[in-house]
């Protein structure tokens, strides 16, 4: 008779396929190797957890939670899927047909954003990920800090691949990204207006006073375009959008950069190599990723044909291929997109080969800077259960609330003569708006009442204290209403019978997650048992949590462990775990002085009073561990006691 596997309840079918599992021991477990893993390589993410408790820091220190699991190789699938998926398109497609590419280089060539995960070992694992198989896979700054990292990988790892300088820039960014082209880099400066291209001539001509070999600048253009998606990522995309030309001002470059007719060696045309847009993270379908595609391409014809840009070769396309983070492969939210990695290349790859097979222009080197989708999957954070506490029931009961809904519907604000009742018409038709929205809201909110009620009706909700800060740990779970799966590490072959809410140890009342993926306001949930800690998993998590991250409370980063399969019977290996920012690191980066602002001021009151042997180690285990709760005992489900 099969084991029970409960898995499907988190719908890990869906979000999980195919780096998530549940084995026969009722653990969460991790497929290394996505579709590649074999039978035997899954890694029990329990164990893992297991054995990074039983070790130490470098510095002896102890693991503490929460912390995050990076599982490497299965950021190196999502690297190799993507290209993967860019190669057959353009093989089956006929891409550019007979015409090779240049000597060691490919029609497809990938960019990481450093903004999704700035993370040290996350940056260099891509672009080390990239050498190991011959990608060429480059990174993408938006900022100077962002630049440096960038030098720095792209130095160790494949100067030649793509640096691609986004965001808008001051004359110190346009000068290091010059001196990084003297680095031998293959940096791309792309202008998000007009005015910077005055900025890169300008910087551009100091430079050869001071090093009169230095390499011409290598431009690209960012094109503002109308296709746009619906809902949150996609506000600030379209006509209105905050970055980039629309396509008339791009032409104005072109001019621009050729100069006077009659002076044709003075033409700076040739620097212009790359066009580049970006619609938003999230393209919620192929259709609109191949609307996009297509309008670009035209762009990138027209700068061909009618303006002679000539040594223009690349098309960057932005970010946008999207995470499927609720697993309903569903277009029509934010949390979801119908398509996979091999959808989208395949709709990049049509659109713009239709178009310059039209236009009669060769291809152009196709670039993405998937971001999102590349960093998400290989990252877990753990959280540790602290109590389960019966959430108490409000006095009002169903009945009551449902008699309330009715009574405001029956008493909706009327039309009839608010014209003259109000004033004037557009005055009288705005306070009407008003007075429906203010009865709509206090609905939504009985409304919401009820639901819950009639829930607690059925079974009473817990909440779950996590050694958890929502700020710090899932920022936009709290920005924007981003879900994430999350799900129990262990029992999962064992029905969950509590409804759950998890809240964190901040003291904020928005320190609360109390909606899930699937529409869910709870998530099921096991009972706290005596004799072993319970753990929650919140999954997908890799991109942005920890570059948005913040520091509520003074509670900070967690403990980051990489895992590495050894790619047999679930064996892996730990990097060295390094724990997060400790209490003196987070203070510090408020601008106190911790020996003089905390140390030697505490120091001076506790020795006049006599206590200073007593305060001392307090004040000292304080400042050097990490701001979670340490050693907690996790007490049974209350209703169990």
């Amino acid at each position: 008779m099969a084991k029970a596997n409960y898995g499907e309840l988190y719908n890990i079918l869906g979000w999980g396929d195919p780096y998530f599992t549940v084995n026969a021991a009722g653990n969460l477990c991790v497929s290394p190797h996505g579709r590649e893993t074999m039978p035997g390589q899954e890694i029990d993410v329990k164990s893992v957890i297991d054995k990074v408790l039983a070790s130490t820091t470098a510095n002896g220190g102890k693991p503490q939670f929460p912390m995050i699991l990076r599982f490497h190789d299965v950021l190196e699938d999502r690297i190799k899927s993507l290209h993967n998926a860019f190669y057959d398109a353009i093989e089956s497609t006929g891409y550019n047909r007979n015409i090779k590419p240049a000597t060691d280089q490919k029609w497809y060539q990938g960019v990481f954003p450093i903004k999704v995960n700035q993370n040290k070992a996350v940056v260099q694992d891509m672009v080390d990920i990239g050498k190991k198989h011959g990608y060429k896979y480059g990174l993408e700054a938006g900022s100077k800090p962002e630049l440096l990292i960038a030098m720095s990988c792209l130095t160790r790892t494949d100067p030649e691949a793509y640096l691609i300088c986004n965001g808008y820039k001051d004359a110190d960014y346009i000068d290091l990204a010059l001196a990084a082209r003297t680095m031998g880099l293959n940096v791309v400066i792309v202008l998000e207006m007009e005015e910077e291209l005055d900025i890169v001539i300008e910087q551009y001509e100091k430079l050869k006073e001071k090093l009169p070999t230095a390499p011409e600048p290598v431009l690209g253009v960012r094109a503002k375009l109308l296709t746009r998606i619906p809902g949150h990522f996609g506000s600030t995309a379209g006509k209105h959008g905050k970055f980039g030309m629309l396509a008339e001002q791009i032409y104005e470059v072109a001019k621009m950069l050729r100069g006077p007719e009659d002076e044709p060696d003075k033409s700076k045309l040739h620097w212009l190599q790359l066009l580049h847009f970006h619609i938003g993270s999230m393209i919620p379908t192929t259709e609109i990723v191949f609307n996009a595609a297509k309008e670009a391409a035209g762009i990138y014809c027209t700068l061909v044909n009618d303006y002679d840009a000539t040594s223009l070769k690349t098309l960057d396309c932005g970010g946008g291929l999207g995470v499927d983070y609720d697993g309903t492969r569903s277009g029509d939210s934010d949390q979801s997109v119908a398509y996979g990695i091999e959808q989208y290349a395949s709709s990049i790859v049509q659109a713009v080969r239709l178009q310059c097979e039209y236009h009669n222009v060769r291809c152009p080197i196709l670039c993405t800077e998937s971001g999102r989708a590349m960093a998400s999957h290989q990252t877990m954070i753990i959280l540790e259960a602290l109590s389960a506490i019966p959430e108490p029931q409000d006095e009002e009961t169903s009945e009551l609330l449902l008699n309330k809904i009715q009574d405001l519907h029956a008493n909706l604000p009327r039309t009839d003569g608010f014209i003259g009742g109000y004033g004037a018409p557009t005055e009288g038709i705005y306070s009407h708006a008003s007075d429906l929205r203010k009865h709509g809201i206090e609905m939504y909110k009985l409304g919401k009442k009820l639901g819950k009620r009639v829930v607690g009706d059925n079974a009473p909700i817990y909440n779950y204290h996590m050694n958890l800060s929502v700020f710090s740990l899932v920022p936009d779970f709290w920005g924007i209403g981003q879900l994430f799966p999350m799900m129990p590490v262990t029992r999962l072959n064992e029905a969950p019978t509590l409804k759950g809410t998890l809240v964190d140890i901040t003291c904020d009342s928005d320190g609360k997650i109390e909606k899930f993926i699937g529409g869910a306001e709870t998530l099921p949930l096991h009972d706290l048992k005596k004799d072993g800690h319970y753990y929650v998993a919140v999954l997908v998590a890799g991109a942005y949590q920890e570059a948005l991250a913040g520091k509520h409370n003074l509670i900070s980063g967690p403990t980051l462990v990489r895992v590495t399969s050894e790619g047999h019977q679930g064996g892996y290996t730990l990097d060295p775990v390094q724990l997060g920012p400790t209490a003196d690191e987070v203070i510090a980066s408020m601008r106190y002085d911790v020996q003089e602002d905390i140390t030697n001021i505490i120091q001076k009151a506790a020795t006049g009073k006599n206590v200073w042997e007593v305060v001392e180690p307090l004040m000292t285990k304080a400042l050097t561990t990490m701001p979670y709760l340490n050693e907690y005992k996790t007490p049974p489900t209350i209703s169990e006691s």
